[in-house]
């Protein structure tokens, strides 16, 4: 008598999935470029009930700018488990991969979207990242986009701030490259 047993392979974890994408990497590699490169930049800053700022600048502290972005990167290992991933491919080898956290889990990223093009190359990057506890509450929604060659072209950040004690800070930033 012989035994079988049919296995049906494990899917990818998030964490595997995700790294096909390392957020973290490309933010590095962006910043040094940044950096190098001190491109103009032409950014807006609107708190509520105050007017919007908008200064160009060349002289930007880039790890600090993008550190926001930093708050997306989901390709941790204490977040392996975490997150649904869903895979859609677009026309022309573009694929989008989202990533909804699963309830109850601890991760501050609520949802992150990262579309790509062949190679892979980024070309749209959307998050909502939250954080609550009995004394805070933080919720921001991130955006980043790229040119043709993957190089960021624009990146957003709208969000919301309140202390227990304190009024709700709604906040946005956007910057085009």
């Amino acid at each position: 008598m012989a035994i079988t047993a049919c296995e049906r392979p494990a899917p990818p974890s998030s964490a595997e999935a995700a790294a096909s994408y390392n957020v973290g990497d490309y933010l590095q590699q962006e910043i040094q470029r940044l950096q190098a490169e001190k491109p103009n930049v032409l950014k807006s800053v609107q708190t509520e009930n105050k007017p919007t700022e908008t200064v160009e600048t060349s002289e930007l502290n880039w790890e600090k700018e993008l550190s926001v972005f930093q708050d997306a990167n989901i390709n941790l290992p204490t977040l392996q488990d975490d997150f649904i991933e869903e895979r859609q491919e677009l026309p022309g080898g573009i694929v989008l991969t989202n990533y909804r956290r699963k309830e109850g889990t601890g991760a501050a990223v609520a949802f992150l979207s990262i579309r790509t093009a062949p190679g892979p190359r980024l070309q749209q990057l959307e998050a909502v990242i939250q954080e609550e506890n009995m004394l805070f509450y933080s919720k921001r929604r991130l955006t980043l986009s790229t040119n043709e060659n993957g190089n960021i072209a624009s990146y957003g950040v709208d969000g919301v701030q309140k202390l227990i004690f304190g009024d709700s800070l709604h906040y946005r930033t956007d910057a085009n490259l």
